[in-house]
């Protein structure tokens, strides 16, 4: 199927363009590959028409864009048993070895402690853990701190994930090994480790104001509609979200 497809690139010019996929789920893969963050997919029928994001102001989704190069994957936050995660199919098999940033499947115990420690335990160098701290959109990092010398090191070194390693790190480092491929490709170009240090830093801020300000709204918006109709506003609301790699809001009061 044929699907057309806006974007709008750093300058603020909105570009329009068609690609052939099996679903607007590949077509958002195929241009996040590209670093493109399409703001509209929809299919030359009509159907699914409702991929113009909407509703978190296009003021902080431009910032957003201009920020990222490799925008997150969509995959779910996923709770429970690691080894229900496990057991998940081709989702779980392709997160082990993505390099985009997204959320992380498995076990949230292991998440948060991961976060909240900056993945300290999976990484030895300063500068692999400091770049764990960003990888999963819109979620406070846990290290925010590193050397010049110590990126330096990190950009030169390499960390493959182990088949012995949790699910959890197995796809923190992957992610992380893409980050390096980001920030080469930024330094490569004329930036400099401090001014990509800073980026991921303003990347991260926006995601978690652009997920405040959706979570807010909601909120505010939740008692006034009937059931069925909140019920299809929070999934449109949260498409949004999970189109930036962010963390989808359970059910408006989380």
């Amino acid at each position: 199927m044929k699907y057309t497809y806006a974007y709008k690139t750093n300058d603020g010019i909105r570009h329009e363009d068609a690609m052939d996929a099996s679903s607007r789920e590949e077509v958002f893969e195929a241009l996040r590959a590209r670093g493109i963050k399409a703001i509209k997919v929809v299919a030359a029928d009509g159907s699914k028409a409702n991929g113009e994001v909407r509703g978190v102001r296009k003021r902080v989704v431009v910032a957003l864009v201009a920020l990222v190069a490799t925008v997150a994957g969509v995959v779910a936050y996923i709770g429970g048993e690691r080894t229900a995660a496990a057991n998940g199919g081709g989702a779980v098999d392709r997160a082990l070895t993505s390099g985009t940033r997204r959320q992380v499947i498995g076990d949230v115990a292991i998440i948060e402690k991961g976060i909240r420690t900056g993945w300290s335990e999976a990484f030895e160098r300063e500068g692999d853990r400091f770049l764990a701290s960003f990888a999963i959109p819109g979620v406070p990092a846990g290290q925010r701190s590193t050397s010049e010398e110590e990126m330096r090191r990190a950009l030169e070194g390499k960390v493959a994930p182990q088949p012995a390693d949790p699910i959890e790190v197995q796809q923190i480092k992957a992610m992380v090994e893409g980050m390096k491929e980001e920030a080469r490709r930024y330094i490569a170009a004329g930036g400099t480790i401090v001014d990509y240090g800073k980026r991921l830093v303003e990347r991260q801020e926006a995601e978690i104001a652009i997920y405040n300000r959706v979570k807010g709204e909601i909120e505010k918006i939740r008692d006034t509609m009937p059931p069925a109709a909140f019920e299809t506003y929070l999934e449109e609301r949260n498409d949004e979200l999970r189109n930036l790699g962010i963390k989808p809001i359970v059910d408006g009061r989380d």
